[in-house]
C-alpha cells in the first residue's frame, strides 16, 4: 500500500467551488480548520504508528475532493478503515495523544465504529466491511439501538495531500462521493442527518437491548455532550 499511486487534488476545481461559494473566514471557521488538520495530523500519527492504514471518508473525503479543503461546517472529520486491519491498541494510543473517547459502537465483526474528541471537534473513525461485489460500514442510533448500513463500491487507495499532510483518499474519489452525497455532491449541503440524508443509508435491523451495554458505549464529557 506504500506503493499506492499519487493523485493531487484538482485545484481548478477547487478554485471554481470558492469562486461559487466564497470561503468562509469566521473565526470560528478558522478554528474548526486548524483543529480538523491538527486531529488528521495526529490521527495519521496514532494509525501509522500501528500500522492501520485509513483514507479520508464522508465529509472530510468531500471537503478534499471538492474543494482541496476542510468543510468549516462538517463538524467533524472522518476517517475510513477496512475491518481487517483493526488494531485493538487503537483506542489507547489515541488517548495517550490527548484524545477522549466519546464512544464505540457495534463490534469487530459488526458495524463498529469509533469516536473520539479533541479540541471540541469528534473524530469518527468508521470501519469497513468488505462483500463480493461491494463494501460497507454501519452506523447506530444509540437512543434506541437502530442499526443502519452504508453501501459503497469498492475501492483502492491512492495518496494525496491535504494541507501538506500526506493522507489516503479512494482512487476513484467521485464514486464514493458520489455514493455517499448522491449527484449533488457539488453544493454545500449545511443541514445533514446522519441516518437519514445519505443516499446510501438504509436501516439494517436493531441491537437487542440486552445487547446495549456492549454495543453502545458512549463516554462522553460534559463539554461534548452536544456531539452524539
Amino acid at each position: 500500500m506504500e506503493n499506492s499511486s499519487f493523485i493531487p487534488c484538482n485545484y481548478t476545481r477547487g478554485r471554481e467551488f470558492f469562486s461559487k461559494f466564497p470561503a468562509d473566514t469566521t473565526g470560528e471557521a478558522i478554528y474548526f480548520k486548524t483543529k480538523a488538520l491538527q486531529i488528521i495530523k495526529l490521527g495519521k500519527m496514532v494509525l501509522d504508528s500501528l500500522g492501520v492504514p485509513f483514507w479520508l471518508s464522508s465529509g472530510t473525503c468531500l471537503g478534499w475532493y471538492r474543494q482541496c479543503d476542510i468543510i468549516p461546517y462538517s463538524k467533524d472529520v472522518d476517517f475510513g478503515v477496512w475491518i481487517h486491519h483493526f488494531h485493538p491498541g487503537i483506542v489507547d494510543k489515541m488517548v495517550e495523544k490527548g484524545f477522549w473517547l466519546l464512544s464505540i459502537f457495534g463490534r469487530v465483526n459488526d458495524s463498529y465504529e469509533l469516536s473520539f474528541v479533541y479540541g471540541g471537534i469528534k473524530l469518527d473513525i468508521f470501519f469497513f466491511y468488505e462483500e463480493e461485489d461491494h463494501m460497507w460500514n454501519g452506523g447506530t442510533e444509540f437512543t434506541d439501538g437502530q442499526k443502519y448500513k452504508y453501501d459503497f463500491p469498492k475501492l483502492t487507495l491512492c495518496w494525496t495531500e491535504l494541507a501538506g499532510l500526506r493522507v489516503r483518499v479512494p482512487c476513484d474519489t467521485l464514486s464514493y462521493v458520489r455514493a455517499n452525497y448522491g449527484d449533488g455532491w457539488a453544493e454545500p449541503v449545511r443541514e445533514w442527518d446522519w441516518n437519514k440524508s445519505p443516499p446510501n443509508a438504509r436501516p439494517n435491523g436493531h441491537w437487542p437491548e440486552s445487547e446495549w451495554p456492549e454495543v453502545i458505549q458512549v463516554f462522553s464529557p460534559p463539554e461534548t455532550d452536544d456531539l452524539l
